[in-house]
């Protein structure tokens, strides 16, 4: 179990996101990133010889993987599917591994400090940032992407697990403190290439105030659903792959069609 201090907590409402060092070990991230190279490997086999999807998307045993613009164009030849993704998604009740990594106690004792002792989760995703090709990911909250209102703050947390060391040069993430509290600013629609994005509009708001969160393989970033973010591309020669579970506080409203079918996950200890 990973405990919040009192000052972390308080960090956290104040600014929306919060960095917690070494919560996962070299050998549990070296553990996901094999399993997310098994999927794209055998999803994307393809690419060895030197064949690409129709489309940005293709899915391989129910999991979602995304392959950078610059890949599906064919303005870069990669081989390597390791080398080529944006997105991996829907891990979650189709690999082992992370199923039981959204109910480990550390991840738990973190999200429900902050959302209370009842939470759903609600999904996960890898965001990959090959060396020099990765895409940035725009100026953005991410409450108005769920379908649950009211896209306020502290009904949701993202927490955001370094598989790769995260630099400046390679892609880390920006927030700009304290924007949690400023309200729905996510109602554009804006593209990075060939990939679409709900968005900030950035003459609202001003980048020069974010700070920019480096972390190493094994850190944790906790992030609130309503504060502002941003990755800048990856133009260095080294991967940044991040691991990404969501979770939702039960206090929401959900606002999709029928009942919610999200596990409802509580800590135990």
């Amino acid at each position: 179990m990973v405990n919040l201090s009192p000052e972390q907590r308080a960090q956290y409402e104040r600014d929306g996101f919060l960095a917690v060092r070494r919560v996962l070990t070299p050998e549990e991230v070296q553990a996901i990133k094999h399993v997310l190279a098994g999927y794209l490997r055998t999803g994307l086999g393809m690419l060895r010889a030197g064949e690409v999807p129709d489309t940005d998307s293709v899915f391989y045993n129910g999991v979602g993987i995304q392959l950078e613009p610059a890949v599906l164009s064919g303005k870069v030849r990669v081989e390597d599917p390791t080398l080529a993704v944006r997105k991996i998604w829907n891990l979650y009740g189709n690999d082992p591994l992370v199923t039981r990594l959204v109910q480990d106690e550390r991840i738990l004792s973190l999200v429900t400090a902050i959302l209370g002792d009842e939470v759903w989760f609600f999904a996960d995703k890898a965001l990959l940032k090959p060396p020099h090709i990765g895409v940035e990911k725009p100026w953005h909250q991410d409450i108005p992407y769920f379908p649950f209102e009211p896209k306020a703050p502290y009904l949701h947390v993202a927490v955001w697990m370094a598989l790769d060391d995260a630099t400046a040069q390679n892609g880390c993430m920006q927030y700009i403190p304290g924007s949690h509290q400023w309200g729905n600013l996510t109602t554009e629609t804006t593209w990075t290439e060939s990939v679409s994005h709900l968005a900030v509009d950035e003459s609202r708001i001003d980048p020069s105030k974010s700070v920019l969160v480096e972390a190493k393989a094994g850190d944790i970033v906790l992030h609130d659903g309503m504060v502002l973010h941003y990755s800048a591309p990856n133009r260095s020669p080294h991967p940044r792959w991040a691991f990404i579970l969501d979770f939702i506080s039960t206090k929401a409203r959900y606002t999709g069609e029928g009942e919610p079918d999200y596990p409802v996950l509580c800590r135990t200890r």
